[in-house]
């Protein structure tokens, strides 16, 4: 049995963590504690959890009381370092939601003490766990296309899951780092995870071109908005249970809006993003994100010297997703993966049997990812919001090497 407390009671962490393992995993997961600026957001882990869940708001005290075997970091991405450091310090190992951290400074801080405490760091990265993106792991791993040489990656947001984005804190860059860091860093993780490659370079463009500009009419927030019916950002989350229970009731205690504009002026990061990598081995990432598309899903082009890899997928699609493959002679070849709808299409619950489950399973495909796949993934999007920001090509090389 693993005794696990929480810092950062929000509804990542309730929804792709506590429910699962505490319906599926009771006999090898106990949650001990939850700790959370907002003690709201705590009661209401607690009523799902059970009473002798322990609610602090004091972290250090938390750890000295119930001495855990691991801690759940899910707080608001700008604080990640300040629970990793503590909970490493203190002897304990960390499950780190993504993005590790922020900045290139707490990568560093965060290093230091996994490299003094010798405990260990595992990033969730769910995305690697995903069965499509499994199935395409195996196949580059068979050789079919040869070696990768370049990758063609667009990521797309509708407007309700990218707008949502505008409607909390991640809405500013000293909070989450932007899309660059807190979205695109799942998929910079699946690139290096698929071509098991490093970054050396990194150029990027991004702008605010649809949320945040005034350029609509606009009220507070969703809820009382007289434009609703106009919106296609519209989502009046305090409809839903468990998002009344975690943001709304709270609210009253520390005033933090779970349904902000999605259009107000005060947002500073961005809706639009294009970056290209240069890997160590040669190849080359050509990524975009966009946030306020009509559609929601992804497509991706691998190149490789033996032939081309596409794998596309959208919501609402027909049930299977399909792998095409192109060889240099012309021959053609699909695979088939069914897709499976709730849970990050599968990727959770493979994800928390192998990190929680107490049946081993063999990590064959390396999908299981430490802090340095979490420090390759974010400093991409760190060098790529540099990029932007001064208009020139930002070695990561250098920085990679102080973290290893």
């Amino acid at each position: 049995m693993k005794r696990i407390a929480i810092v950062g009671a929000g509804y990542r962490c309730y929804d792709m963590f506590v429910k699962k393992l505490c319906e599926d995993y009771k006999d090898e997961v106990e949650f001990v504690a939850v700790c959370d600026t907002n003690i709201k957001r705590g009661e209401f882990f607690q009523s799902v959890i059970g009473e002798n869940l322990k609610l602090y708001e004091d972290f250090d005290k938390m750890l000295a009381e119930t001495k855990p075997d691991a801690v759940l970091v899910t707080t608001v991405d700008k604080v990640h370092h300040e629970y990793i450091v503590k909970t490493l310090d203190a002897g304990i190992d960390v499950y780190s939601e993504k993005p590790i951290t922020i900045d290139q400074e707490k990568c560093k801080i965060i290093r230091d003490a996994e490299k003094r405490s010798g405990k260990k760091i595992t990033v969730t990265f769910n995305c690697r766990f995903m069965p499509y993106f499994a199935k395409v792991k195996e196949l580059l791993m068979t050789g079919i296309i040869g070696k990768p040489l370049t990758v063609n990656y667009e990521y797309t947001l509708n407007k309700v899951h990218g707008g949502d984005y505008f409607k909390r804190w991640h809405r500013f860059m000293e909070n989450s780092g932007g899309m660059m860091v807190h979205k695109a860093t799942h998929h910079f993780d699946i690139v290096n995870w698929l071509l098991d490659d490093e970054p050396i370079s990194v150029t990027a463009e991004g702008s605010r071109l649809y949320y945040g500009n005034e350029s609509h009419p606009h009220g507070e927030r969703c809820g009382s908005c007289e434009f609703k019916s106009k919106c296609l950002s519209y989502d009046d989350l305090s409809v839903y249970p468990e998002m009344k229970e975690l943001y709304f009731t709270p609210e009253q205690v520390d005033g933090y809006q779970r349904d902000h504009c999605v259009f107000k002026g005060d947002t500073d990061i961005y809706d639009a993003m294009s970056v290209s990598v240069k890997y160590a081995k040669g190849a080359i990432l050509t990524y975009s994100l966009n946030l306020f598309n009509t559609d929601e899903g992804y497509t991706m082009s691998i190149v490789g010297t033996e032939g081309r890899l596409e794998a596309s997928t959208f919501f609402g699609d027909e049930e299977k997703d399909v792998i095409k493959i192109t060889l240099n002679d012309k021959t053609k070849k699909t695979v088939e993966v069914p897709k499976i709808i709730s849970y990050h299409g599968g990727g959770d619950l493979k994800m928390l049997s192998m990190l929680f489950g107490s049946k081993k399973i063999e990590d064959t495909l390396e999908q299981c990812a430490d802090s340095f796949d979490g420090f390759k993934s974010v400093i991409i999007g760190i060098a790529a919001n540099k990029s932007i920001k001064e208009g020139r090509r930002i070695n990561v090389k250098e920085i990679l090497d102080e973290l290893r």
